[in-house]
Protein backbone atom coordinates (compact mmCIF):
# COMPACT_ATOMS: atom_id res chain seq x y z
CA UNK A 1 0.00 0.00 0.00
CA UNK A 2 1.35 3.65 -1.00
CA UNK A 3 2.58 5.56 2.16
CA UNK A 4 0.62 8.62 2.11
CA UNK A 5 2.89 11.95 1.28
CA UNK A 6 2.05 13.16 5.31
CA UNK A 7 3.58 9.56 6.23
CA UNK A 8 6.17 10.00 4.14
CA UNK A 9 6.86 13.01 6.23
CA UNK A 10 6.76 11.44 9.02
CA UNK A 11 9.64 9.08 8.29
CA UNK A 12 12.08 11.98 7.38
CA UNK A 13 11.47 13.68 10.19
CA UNK A 14 11.64 10.53 12.41
CA UNK A 15 15.37 9.52 11.30
CA UNK A 16 16.45 13.64 12.33
CA UNK A 17 14.83 12.88 15.93
CA UNK A 18 16.17 9.49 16.15
CA UNK A 19 19.76 10.96 15.48
CA UNK A 20 18.99 13.51 17.74
CA UNK A 21 18.19 11.79 20.67
CA UNK A 22 20.42 8.67 19.75
CA UNK A 23 23.14 11.41 20.85
CA UNK A 24 22.18 12.46 23.52
CA UNK A 25 21.75 9.24 25.53
CA UNK A 26 25.30 8.75 24.59
CA UNK A 27 26.98 11.62 25.72
CA UNK A 28 25.18 11.18 29.23
CA UNK A 29 26.40 7.76 29.41
CA UNK A 30 30.04 8.65 28.62
CA UNK A 31 30.00 11.80 31.18
CA UNK A 32 32.27 9.93 33.85
CA UNK A 33 34.08 8.52 31.38
CA UNK A 34 34.95 12.05 29.86
CA UNK A 35 35.45 13.07 33.93
CA UNK A 36 38.18 10.94 33.61
CA UNK A 37 39.74 11.03 30.41
CA UNK A 38 39.79 15.24 30.79
CA UNK A 39 40.31 15.00 34.84
CA UNK A 40 37.71 16.98 35.18
CA UNK A 41 34.84 17.42 38.13
CA UNK A 42 31.49 16.98 37.66
CA UNK A 43 30.92 20.92 37.73
CA UNK A 44 33.12 20.89 34.44
CA UNK A 45 31.90 18.36 32.73
CA UNK A 46 28.31 18.91 32.76
CA UNK A 47 28.40 21.92 30.67
CA UNK A 48 29.17 19.46 27.56
CA UNK A 49 25.35 18.37 27.94
CA UNK A 50 24.15 22.02 29.64
CA UNK A 51 25.86 23.99 27.19
CA UNK A 52 23.96 22.16 24.33
CA UNK A 53 20.84 22.49 26.01
CA UNK A 54 21.36 26.50 26.39
CA UNK A 55 22.14 26.51 22.83
CA UNK A 56 19.45 25.01 21.94
CA UNK A 57 17.10 27.23 23.72
CA UNK A 58 19.02 30.32 22.66
CA UNK A 59 18.80 29.50 19.43
CA UNK A 60 15.13 27.74 18.62
CA UNK A 61 13.84 31.46 18.14
CA UNK A 62 15.15 31.53 14.53
CA UNK A 63 13.75 29.08 13.10
CA UNK A 64 10.63 30.41 12.08
CA UNK A 65 12.63 33.12 10.67
CA UNK A 66 14.87 30.99 9.00
CA UNK A 67 11.19 29.00 7.58
CA UNK A 68 10.29 32.25 6.49
CA UNK A 69 13.61 32.95 4.89
CA UNK A 70 14.53 29.84 3.24
CA UNK A 71 11.51 27.79 3.86
CA UNK A 72 11.13 24.40 5.77
CA UNK A 73 12.62 21.99 3.82
CA UNK A 74 16.35 24.13 3.36
CA UNK A 75 15.74 24.96 6.68
CA UNK A 76 15.10 21.37 7.93
CA UNK A 77 18.17 20.18 5.83
CA UNK A 78 20.37 22.95 7.03
CA UNK A 79 19.98 21.93 10.23
CA UNK A 80 20.88 18.34 9.79
CA UNK A 81 24.31 19.14 7.89
CA UNK A 82 25.04 21.41 11.19
CA UNK A 83 24.18 18.49 13.18
CA UNK A 84 26.03 16.01 10.99
CA UNK A 85 29.19 18.25 10.89
CA UNK A 86 28.89 19.29 14.50
CA UNK A 87 29.36 15.82 15.80
CA UNK A 88 32.16 15.19 13.59
CA UNK A 89 33.82 18.39 14.94
CA UNK A 90 33.20 16.72 18.54
CA UNK A 91 34.94 13.41 17.68
CA UNK A 92 37.71 15.41 16.87
CA UNK A 93 38.20 17.42 20.07
CA UNK A 94 41.45 17.25 22.26
CA UNK A 95 40.47 19.16 25.05
CA UNK A 96 37.18 19.56 27.47
CA UNK A 97 37.28 23.31 26.47
CA UNK A 98 37.02 22.16 22.88
CA UNK A 99 34.36 19.74 23.37
CA UNK A 100 32.01 22.07 25.10
CA UNK A 101 32.75 24.15 22.31
CA UNK A 102 32.11 21.83 19.25
CA UNK A 103 28.98 20.66 21.25
CA UNK A 104 27.59 24.44 20.88
CA UNK A 105 28.17 23.82 16.79
CA UNK A 106 26.50 20.81 17.26
CA UNK A 107 23.35 22.44 19.02
CA UNK A 108 23.10 24.74 16.01
CA UNK A 109 21.36 22.35 14.17
CA UNK A 110 19.88 20.46 17.16
CA UNK A 111 18.02 23.77 17.75
CA UNK A 112 16.55 23.88 14.63
CA UNK A 113 15.62 20.40 14.17
CA UNK A 114 13.04 19.79 17.20
CA UNK A 115 11.19 23.08 16.97
CA UNK A 116 10.91 22.33 13.04
CA UNK A 117 10.25 18.62 13.59
CA UNK A 118 7.43 19.78 15.58
CA UNK A 119 6.13 22.14 13.24
CA UNK A 120 6.11 20.43 10.33
CA UNK A 121 4.39 17.46 11.57
CA UNK A 122 1.49 19.79 13.35
CA UNK A 123 1.15 21.40 9.92
CA UNK A 124 0.73 18.18 8.59
CA UNK A 125 -1.24 15.75 10.43
CA UNK A 126 -5.21 17.41 11.49
CA UNK A 127 -6.10 17.60 15.14
CA UNK A 128 -7.45 14.41 15.84
CA UNK A 129 -4.57 12.23 14.27
CA UNK A 130 -1.41 13.99 16.15
CA UNK A 131 -1.55 12.12 19.53
CA UNK A 132 -1.36 8.84 17.09
CA UNK A 133 1.49 11.17 14.81
CA UNK A 134 3.53 12.30 18.00
CA UNK A 135 3.21 8.88 19.21
CA UNK A 136 4.89 7.76 15.89
CA UNK A 137 7.51 10.24 16.26
CA UNK A 138 7.66 9.04 19.86
CA UNK A 139 8.55 5.35 19.56
CA UNK A 140 11.78 5.36 17.10
CA UNK A 141 12.68 8.22 18.58
CA UNK A 142 13.05 6.34 21.75
CA UNK A 143 15.26 3.54 19.68
CA UNK A 144 17.79 6.54 19.70
CA UNK A 145 17.52 6.16 23.85
CA UNK A 146 17.42 2.49 23.25
CA UNK A 147 20.38 2.06 21.11
CA UNK A 148 22.73 5.02 23.04
CA UNK A 149 23.37 3.60 26.04
CA UNK A 150 23.64 -0.06 24.62
CA UNK A 151 25.91 1.18 21.63
CA UNK A 152 27.78 3.99 23.93
CA UNK A 153 28.25 1.74 26.86
CA UNK A 154 30.01 -0.62 24.32
CA UNK A 155 32.03 2.00 22.62
CA UNK A 156 32.85 3.57 25.67
CA UNK A 157 34.30 0.45 27.38
CA UNK A 158 35.54 -1.40 24.45
CA UNK A 159 36.68 0.92 22.38
CA UNK A 160 37.37 4.77 22.62
CA UNK A 161 34.47 7.56 23.58
CA UNK A 162 35.15 9.60 20.41
CA UNK A 163 33.10 6.66 18.44
CA UNK A 164 29.99 8.37 20.48
CA UNK A 165 30.62 11.38 18.36
CA UNK A 166 31.23 9.64 14.73
CA UNK A 167 28.42 7.55 15.00
CA UNK A 168 26.10 10.36 14.25
CA UNK A 169 27.48 11.36 10.84
CA UNK A 170 26.21 8.48 8.41
CA UNK A 171 22.81 8.58 10.02
CA UNK A 172 23.04 12.63 9.34
CA UNK A 173 23.92 12.12 5.66
CA UNK A 174 21.39 9.42 5.19
CA UNK A 175 18.62 11.85 6.62
CA UNK A 176 19.57 14.27 4.27
CA UNK A 177 20.05 12.59 1.54
CA UNK A 178 15.84 11.53 1.95
CA UNK A 179 15.01 15.18 3.18
CA UNK A 180 15.99 16.01 -0.60
CA UNK A 181 14.14 13.20 -1.80
CA UNK A 182 11.20 13.14 -0.39
CA UNK A 183 10.18 16.60 1.36
CA UNK A 184 8.48 19.10 -1.21
CA UNK A 185 9.14 22.73 -0.53
CA UNK A 186 5.98 24.20 1.28
CA UNK A 187 7.02 28.06 1.26
CA UNK A 188 8.54 30.21 -1.33
CA UNK A 189 11.26 32.28 0.33
CA UNK A 190 10.18 36.01 1.61
CA UNK A 191 12.15 38.80 3.35
CA UNK A 192 11.19 39.75 6.96
CA UNK A 193 12.89 41.62 9.44
CA UNK A 194 14.74 39.50 11.71
CA UNK A 195 14.23 40.31 15.62
CA UNK A 196 18.20 40.95 16.81
CA UNK A 197 17.73 43.19 19.87
CA UNK A 198 15.33 40.72 21.18
CA UNK A 199 17.38 37.35 19.78
CA UNK A 200 21.05 39.25 21.72
CA UNK A 201 18.91 39.76 24.68
CA UNK A 202 17.23 36.14 25.14
CA UNK A 203 20.60 34.68 24.04
CA UNK A 204 22.52 36.84 26.73
CA UNK A 205 20.10 36.34 29.45
CA UNK A 206 19.87 33.02 29.41
CA UNK A 207 23.79 32.65 29.13
CA UNK A 208 24.15 34.50 32.23
CA UNK A 209 21.59 32.73 34.39
CA UNK A 210 22.90 29.77 33.55
CA UNK A 211 26.65 30.17 34.21
CA UNK A 212 25.56 31.80 37.61
CA UNK A 213 23.91 28.65 38.26
CA UNK A 214 26.66 26.64 37.23
CA UNK A 215 29.05 28.57 39.33
CA UNK A 216 27.02 28.59 42.53
CA UNK A 217 28.73 24.81 43.40
CA UNK A 218 32.03 26.38 43.91
CA UNK A 219 31.57 30.26 44.48
CA UNK A 220 28.61 29.74 46.80
CA UNK A 221 25.11 31.72 45.80
CA UNK A 222 26.85 35.38 47.59
CA UNK A 223 29.27 35.22 45.71
CA UNK A 224 29.89 38.13 43.04
CA UNK A 225 30.82 35.80 40.25
CA UNK A 226 27.35 34.58 40.66
CA UNK A 227 25.24 38.04 41.53
CA UNK A 228 26.63 39.73 39.16
CA UNK A 229 25.50 37.32 35.92
CA UNK A 230 22.49 36.18 37.58
CA UNK A 231 20.90 40.03 38.32
CA UNK A 232 22.05 40.73 34.34
CA UNK A 233 20.54 37.83 33.10
CA UNK A 234 18.05 38.70 35.00
CA UNK A 235 17.30 42.47 33.58
CA UNK A 236 18.10 40.93 29.86
CA UNK A 237 15.21 38.67 30.05
CA UNK A 238 13.11 41.02 31.27
CA UNK A 239 14.16 43.28 28.39
CA UNK A 240 13.54 40.84 26.08
CA UNK A 241 9.50 40.26 27.29
CA UNK A 242 8.87 44.19 26.55
CA UNK A 243 11.05 43.90 23.82
CA UNK A 244 9.12 41.00 21.97
CA UNK A 245 5.37 42.43 23.45
CA UNK A 246 6.09 45.98 21.68
CA UNK A 247 7.01 44.32 18.62
CA UNK A 248 3.90 42.52 18.55
CA UNK A 249 2.03 45.37 19.51
CA UNK A 250 3.49 46.87 16.60
CA UNK A 251 2.20 44.48 14.03
CA UNK A 252 5.58 43.30 14.17
CA UNK A 253 7.25 39.77 14.27
CA UNK A 254 8.85 39.20 17.39
CA UNK A 255 11.23 36.65 17.90
CA UNK A 256 8.99 34.64 20.11
CA UNK A 257 5.46 35.43 19.92
CA UNK A 258 4.65 35.80 23.94
CA UNK A 259 1.16 36.08 23.61
CA UNK A 260 0.40 32.91 23.35
CA UNK A 261 1.22 32.72 26.64
CA UNK A 262 -2.52 34.35 27.09
CA UNK A 263 -4.44 30.82 26.01
CA UNK A 264 -4.79 29.40 29.42
CA UNK A 265 -4.14 25.59 27.93
CA UNK A 266 -0.77 26.63 26.51
CA UNK A 267 0.55 28.06 29.54
CA UNK A 268 -0.67 25.49 32.44
CA UNK A 269 1.54 22.97 29.58
CA UNK A 270 4.26 25.38 29.27
CA UNK A 271 5.03 25.67 33.40
CA UNK A 272 4.17 21.86 33.29
CA UNK A 273 7.01 21.21 30.74
CA UNK A 274 9.50 23.53 32.40
CA UNK A 275 8.82 21.69 35.78
CA UNK A 276 8.95 17.95 34.02
CA UNK A 277 12.39 18.46 31.67
CA UNK A 278 14.46 18.43 34.84
CA UNK A 279 13.63 15.47 35.45
CA UNK A 280 13.72 14.14 31.99
CA UNK A 281 17.29 15.89 31.76
CA UNK A 282 18.35 15.35 35.70
CA UNK A 283 17.67 11.61 35.66
CA UNK A 284 19.45 10.82 32.45
CA UNK A 285 22.67 12.77 33.81
CA UNK A 286 22.39 11.60 37.24
CA UNK A 287 21.87 7.62 37.01
CA UNK A 288 24.61 6.85 34.91
CA UNK A 289 27.06 8.60 37.91
CA UNK A 290 25.72 6.61 40.01
CA UNK A 291 26.06 3.64 38.79
CA UNK A 292 29.35 4.33 37.52
CA UNK A 293 31.10 6.25 40.14
CA UNK A 294 28.94 4.83 43.09
CA UNK A 295 28.45 1.55 42.45
CA UNK A 296 31.72 0.67 39.60
CA UNK A 297 29.79 -0.16 37.26
CA UNK A 298 31.31 0.18 33.52
CA UNK A 299 29.90 2.14 31.05
CA UNK A 300 28.41 -0.93 29.10
CA UNK A 301 27.11 -2.94 32.47
CA UNK A 302 25.09 0.77 33.15
CA UNK A 303 23.63 0.46 29.48
CA UNK A 304 22.34 -2.89 30.24
CA UNK A 305 20.66 -1.68 33.59
CA UNK A 306 19.20 1.41 31.82
CA UNK A 307 17.61 -0.74 28.69
CA UNK A 308 14.04 -1.64 30.56
CA UNK A 309 13.28 1.96 31.67
CA UNK A 310 13.50 2.63 27.55
CA UNK A 311 11.03 -0.12 26.67
CA UNK A 312 8.73 1.37 29.71
CA UNK A 313 9.37 4.55 28.25
CA UNK A 314 7.95 3.45 24.50
CA UNK A 315 4.79 1.86 25.98
CA UNK A 316 4.22 4.89 28.36
CA UNK A 317 4.80 6.91 24.94
CA UNK A 318 2.84 5.05 22.54
CA UNK A 319 0.03 4.67 25.33
CA UNK A 320 -0.44 8.35 26.42
CA UNK A 321 -0.82 9.88 22.73
CA UNK A 322 -3.40 7.01 22.13
CA UNK A 323 -5.16 7.79 25.07
CA UNK A 324 -5.18 11.58 24.56
CA UNK A 325 -6.45 11.17 21.35
CA UNK A 326 -9.25 8.81 22.04
CA UNK A 327 -10.32 10.94 25.55
CA UNK A 328 -9.77 14.23 24.17
CA UNK A 329 -8.64 15.24 27.50
CA UNK A 330 -4.49 15.33 29.29
CA UNK A 331 -6.06 15.21 32.68
CA UNK A 332 -6.93 11.70 33.22
CA UNK A 333 -4.17 10.66 31.91
CA UNK A 334 -1.28 13.04 32.80
CA UNK A 335 -2.46 12.88 36.79
CA UNK A 336 -1.84 8.87 36.91
CA UNK A 337 1.26 9.19 35.46
CA UNK A 338 2.75 12.00 37.59
CA UNK A 339 1.68 10.41 40.24
CA UNK A 340 3.73 7.31 39.27
CA UNK A 341 6.85 9.59 38.63
CA UNK A 342 6.37 11.18 42.04
CA UNK A 343 6.38 7.80 43.75
CA UNK A 344 9.34 6.19 42.21
CA UNK A 345 11.59 9.44 42.33
CA UNK A 346 10.89 9.04 46.22
CA UNK A 347 12.15 5.59 46.00
CA UNK A 348 15.19 6.35 44.06
CA UNK A 349 15.53 8.94 47.04
CA UNK A 350 15.88 5.81 49.56
CA UNK A 351 18.11 3.64 47.17
CA UNK A 352 21.58 2.80 48.69
CA UNK A 353 24.80 1.93 47.70
CA UNK A 354 23.85 -1.71 47.62
CA UNK A 355 20.23 -1.74 46.09
CA UNK A 356 19.88 -4.75 44.38
CA UNK A 357 20.18 -3.67 40.34
CA UNK A 358 16.66 -5.15 39.39
CA UNK A 359 15.31 -3.41 41.85
CA UNK A 360 17.13 -0.04 40.87
CA UNK A 361 15.95 -1.03 37.19
CA UNK A 362 12.65 -1.50 37.88
CA UNK A 363 12.31 1.97 39.88
CA UNK A 364 13.81 3.36 36.82
CA UNK A 365 11.02 1.40 34.45
CA UNK A 366 8.21 3.11 36.61
CA UNK A 367 9.77 6.58 36.83
CA UNK A 368 10.27 6.20 32.42
CA UNK A 369 6.96 4.83 32.66
CA UNK A 370 5.05 7.70 34.44
CA UNK A 371 7.22 10.53 32.67
CA UNK A 372 6.83 9.72 28.82
CA UNK A 373 2.76 8.57 29.59
CA UNK A 374 2.28 12.56 30.20
CA UNK A 375 5.13 13.93 27.71
CA UNK A 376 2.60 13.42 24.58
CA UNK A 377 -1.01 14.38 26.18
CA UNK A 378 0.55 17.91 28.07
CA UNK A 379 2.23 18.35 24.67
CA UNK A 380 -0.90 17.76 22.62
CA UNK A 381 -3.44 19.42 24.85
CA UNK A 382 -1.19 22.84 25.34
CA UNK A 383 -1.16 23.15 21.74
CA UNK A 384 -4.60 21.99 20.58
CA UNK A 385 -5.86 25.40 20.85
CA UNK A 386 -3.17 26.31 18.24
CA UNK A 387 -4.99 26.20 15.07
CA UNK A 388 -3.16 28.73 12.56
CA UNK A 389 0.09 27.26 10.82
CA UNK A 390 2.12 30.69 12.14
CA UNK A 391 0.44 29.60 15.95
CA UNK A 392 2.09 26.05 15.67
CA UNK A 393 4.78 27.37 14.49
CA UNK A 394 5.52 29.95 17.60
CA UNK A 395 4.23 27.79 19.82
CA UNK A 396 6.43 24.48 18.87
CA UNK A 397 8.94 26.84 18.75
CA UNK A 398 8.11 28.97 22.55
CA UNK A 399 7.84 25.26 23.57
CA UNK A 400 11.48 24.23 22.46
CA UNK A 401 12.42 27.23 24.42
CA UNK A 402 10.80 26.65 27.90
CA UNK A 403 11.93 22.76 27.10
CA UNK A 404 15.77 23.84 27.21
CA UNK A 405 15.30 26.56 29.44
CA UNK A 406 14.00 23.96 32.17
CA UNK A 407 16.57 21.00 31.43
CA UNK A 408 19.90 23.46 30.90
CA UNK A 409 18.74 25.41 34.37
CA UNK A 410 17.67 22.23 36.02
CA UNK A 411 20.56 20.41 35.29
CA UNK A 412 22.68 23.37 36.43
CA UNK A 413 20.69 23.55 39.81
CA UNK A 414 21.19 20.01 40.13
CA UNK A 415 24.70 19.56 39.29
CA UNK A 416 25.54 22.22 41.69
CA UNK A 417 22.88 20.64 44.66
CA UNK A 418 25.09 17.66 44.28
CA UNK A 419 28.46 19.17 44.42
CA UNK A 420 27.38 21.13 47.28
CA UNK A 421 25.59 18.79 49.06
CA UNK A 422 28.06 16.25 48.69
CA UNK A 423 30.82 18.37 50.97
CA UNK A 424 28.05 19.27 53.54
CA UNK A 425 27.35 16.02 54.16
CA UNK A 426 30.66 14.54 54.25
CA UNK A 427 31.27 17.71 56.68
CA UNK A 428 28.37 15.52 58.77
CA UNK A 429 29.86 12.23 58.51
CA UNK A 430 33.25 13.48 59.65
CA UNK A 431 33.14 10.73 63.02
CA UNK A 432 31.36 7.88 60.80
CA UNK A 433 34.08 4.92 61.26
CA UNK A 434 34.15 4.59 57.34
CA UNK A 435 37.20 4.75 54.78
CA UNK A 436 37.82 7.86 52.68
CA UNK A 437 36.40 6.72 49.63
CA UNK A 438 33.51 4.76 51.08
CA UNK A 439 32.65 8.20 52.96
CA UNK A 440 32.67 10.03 50.19
CA UNK A 441 30.41 7.55 48.13
CA UNK A 442 28.28 7.98 51.21
CA UNK A 443 28.14 11.37 50.96
CA UNK A 444 27.69 11.68 46.82
CA UNK A 445 24.75 9.70 47.39
CA UNK A 446 23.12 11.63 50.07
CA UNK A 447 23.37 14.11 47.42
CA UNK A 448 21.69 12.85 44.81
CA UNK A 449 18.86 12.20 47.60
CA UNK A 450 18.41 15.38 47.76
CA UNK A 451 18.31 15.88 43.72
CA UNK A 452 15.89 12.99 43.67
CA UNK A 453 13.60 14.80 46.43
CA UNK A 454 13.47 18.42 44.58
CA UNK A 455 12.57 16.50 41.31
CA UNK A 456 9.84 15.09 43.15
CA UNK A 457 8.41 18.58 43.77
CA UNK A 458 9.24 19.84 40.57
CA UNK A 459 6.78 16.85 39.31
CA UNK A 460 3.82 18.13 42.04
CA UNK A 461 4.00 21.68 40.63
CA UNK A 462 3.80 19.74 36.92
CA UNK A 463 0.71 18.13 38.31
CA UNK A 464 -0.89 21.30 39.30
CA UNK A 465 -0.13 23.55 36.65
CA UNK A 466 -1.49 20.67 34.20
CA UNK A 467 -4.71 20.15 36.10
CA UNK A 468 -5.66 23.91 34.26
CA UNK A 469 -5.45 22.30 30.73
CA UNK A 470 -8.53 22.12 28.52
CA UNK A 471 -10.07 19.47 27.18
CA UNK A 472 -9.90 19.37 23.17
CA UNK A 473 -13.15 21.21 21.69
CA UNK A 474 -14.15 19.18 18.63
CA UNK A 475 -13.22 20.69 15.40
CA UNK A 476 -16.00 21.89 12.68
CA UNK A 477 -13.42 20.19 9.65
CA UNK A 478 -10.44 19.01 9.33
CA UNK A 479 -9.62 22.02 7.14
CA UNK A 480 -9.67 23.80 10.65
CA UNK A 481 -7.12 21.97 12.05
CA UNK A 482 -4.32 21.53 9.70
CA UNK A 483 -3.20 23.62 7.07
CA UNK A 484 -2.75 22.02 3.63
CA UNK A 485 0.93 21.61 2.46
CA UNK A 486 0.50 23.86 -0.51
CA UNK A 487 -0.73 26.79 1.67
CA UNK A 488 1.59 26.22 4.69
CA UNK A 489 4.35 28.75 5.45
Amino acid sequence: MKLSYKWLVAIVLILGAFMSFLDQTIVNIAIPRLQSVFAADLHSVQWVVSAYILTQGALAPTMPFLVQMLGSKRTFILALAAFTLGSALCGLAWSLPILILFRVFQALGAAILWPLIMTILFREFPLEERGVAMAAIGVPMLLGPALGPIVGGYLVTFATWQIIFFINVPIGILAIILALVLLHETHVPTTIRFDLPGFVCSAAGLTAVLYASSEASTAGWSSPIVLIPLSGGLLLLLAFIIIELAIARRGGTPLLDLRLLANRSYTAGSIAGICIFPCLFGIAFLVPIYLQALRGLSAFQTSMVLIPQVLAAMLGMTLGGKLVDRLGDARPIVAPGLVLTVASLWLLATSTLTTPYWLYALILMLLAFGLNLVMQPIGVAAMADLRETSSIANGSTLSTVIRSIGGSLGLALLSTLVQTQTQAHLQDQKQADLSAALLYKQASLMAMHDAFFLLAISSILALLAAMFLHKRRPSSSKKDDAVPAHHAQ
